[in-house]
């Protein structure tokens, strides 16, 4: 299929924002994406305790391929003389957004001919979402399994009775590989073979093929749990007892059934957000018996009717959503006009959308960890520094550790107040950590210097409507004389 001269311009830079993001996005969206892969693969290179481990590894539970991948990786990046974490971290990232970039590129090309406009919004809220370069970088369950799920689909899309066997046996596999990236993915797969069951209607030969490409799979899935775990453990039916037997999840919160409809829209920024789940509603009422739809739907219904919930657990389905969201606005407007207060209207969610694109590819996923590798770097190059974090109100035990970040020449000591220092062996040259904008008084006897904010002094200067009141803005400091 020829590329043309808009496409490449497209492609060229949604290309490089994806690069930028990846770059930019330190942290995590969601301590999962850390705690339950790369302290992981931490723990497998001997460099973690399993003691620190989250409690999903003591109870066998969690997936072992990503961590896997992570582990391959990281001694890889070694090998080339990468051994900064951050790094590290960053390559995955950017790698991941090019795999989830090149697989909704072409997927937009695929379901283009189903549009009037050729799928121009489809293609443009694929790439400039204001959440998609973020999310698309995401070295995530979410995000890593919806690649491969749908990698798998598009490799049999829209004729899967009509592919080779060898496409069919592909298919199967990565379709099935997507359920060891992430359990949850599924509620999609039911609703998947669903589709192939009533508007399909595969042959054997065609059921036993996808069949045997799912079992082949089982084999790296499985395989990676005992590699995790060092031996043989069902984890996915250790994550179901846990969960939804035993109910743990509910612990981290609970939800009614009907959340979603509240929580979606609003995660995903108002007015945009309400032109994409209007539009998307109106899609599948045109288009109910399209793939997209049947794999949706039960997700949506399936989660829903767990009682935890978080607004992440739909990321996974971010391609079906924007599919329909741009077929139900195709349909709308195929024969009639936009009305004046709709073009004002989507005018204004532009605007807003390419604010919030620029801010959300540019601001750390956690900005947390902006300071971890300003005192992971201070630290390499001045051993026996000792780092003083004050946690008020929360114990050090009640705090995931991320050594991942970690190695043996950073020391820290977390405080409950900070007349505790006082009581310490400080010396020039260590470093405190305060949750606040400005420091508390010195104590007496300390001479201090701020080395470190990452926000900049000019944004500081505009304090408009109070924001830096409702943000974390820390600072690090430098203890540069000590007497008592």
């Amino acid at each position: 299929m020829p590329v043309y001269s808009h496409q490449q311009k497209l492609w060229f830079f949604g290309l490089v924002l994806i690069v930028l993001t990846g770059w930019l996005s330190v942290g995590y969206h969601h301590p999962d994406e850390h705690y339950q892969v790369l302290e992981f693969a931490k723990f497998k290179l001997g460099e973690a305790p399993e003691a620190d481990l989250p409690w999903e590894f003591h109870e066998k539970m969690r997936p072992g391929l990503q961590p896997f991948i992570a582990f391959c990786g990281i001694k890889f990046f070694r090998l080339l003389g990468l051994d900064d974490p951050f790094t590290q971290v960053a390559l995955f990232r950017i790698l991941t957004g090019i795999l989830a970039f090149w697989l909704y590129w072409r997927w937009c090309l695929v379901l283009a001919p189903a549009f009037k406009d050729g799928g121009k919004w489809l293609l443009l809220g694929m790439l400039f979402f204001w959440m998609m370069p973020y999310l698309n970088v995401r070295f995530s369950s979410e995000n890593l399994s919806a690649i491969a799920f749908f990698g798998g689909l598009l490799m049999i899309y829209p004729e899967p009775d009509k592919k080779s066997n060898q496409q069919l046996l592909l298919a199967g596999f990565v379709l099935c590989l997507s359920f060891f990236l992430r359990y949850q993915i599924a509620f999609a797969a039911i609703g998947l073979g669903a589709w192939f069951l009533y508007y399909k209607k595969l042959s054997l030969n065609h059921w036993l093929l996808l069949i045997l490409g799912a079992a082949l799979a089982f084999i790296p899935g499985l395989a990676a749990d005992w590699w995790l775990y060092g031996e043989w453990q069902p984890a996915p039916y250790n994550y179901f007892v846990q969960n939804i037997v035993e109910d743990k999840a509910s612990g981290f919160g609970v939800s009614p059934w009907w959340s979603y409809a509240i929580d979606l829209p609003l995660a995903f920024l108002p007015p945009v957000s309400l032109l994409l789940f209007g539009f998307m509603v109106w899609g599948i009422r045109k288009s109910a018996s399209h793939v997209f739809v049947w794999v949706l739907i039960p997700f949506v219904v399936c989660h829903s009717l767990i009682a935890h919930k978080e607004v992440r657990f739909m990321f996974p389905m971010l391609l079906p959503i924007f599919y329909l969201a741009a077929l139900g606005f195709d349909k709308v407007f195929q024969d009639r006009k936009m009305p004046a207060w709709f073009k004002v209207l989507f005018k204004i969610s532009l605007v807003i959308n390419c604010l919030a694109l620029a801010y959300r590819s540019v601001y750390p996923a956690n900005d947390t960890f902006t300071y971890t590798r300003f005192i992971r770097s201070y630290a390499a190059e001045n051993p026996g520094t000792i780092v003083y974090e004050e946690r008020k109100g929360k114990l050090k035990k009640d705090v995931l550790t991320p050594h991942f970040y970690q190695t043996p020449w950073i020391q820290s000591y977390t405080l409950d107040s900070l007349p505790e220092l006082d009581k310490l062996p400080l010396k020039a040259g260590d470093l405190i950590f305060y949750n606040t904008i400005v420091a508390p008084e010195t104590p007496e006897g300390l001479q201090m210097e701020r080395v470190y904010r990452w926000y900049p002094d000019w944004l500081l200067y505009w304090n408009v409507n109070n924001w830096q009141d409702r943000t974390r803005i820390w600072s690090i400091y430098r203890i540069n004389t000590v007497q008592r």
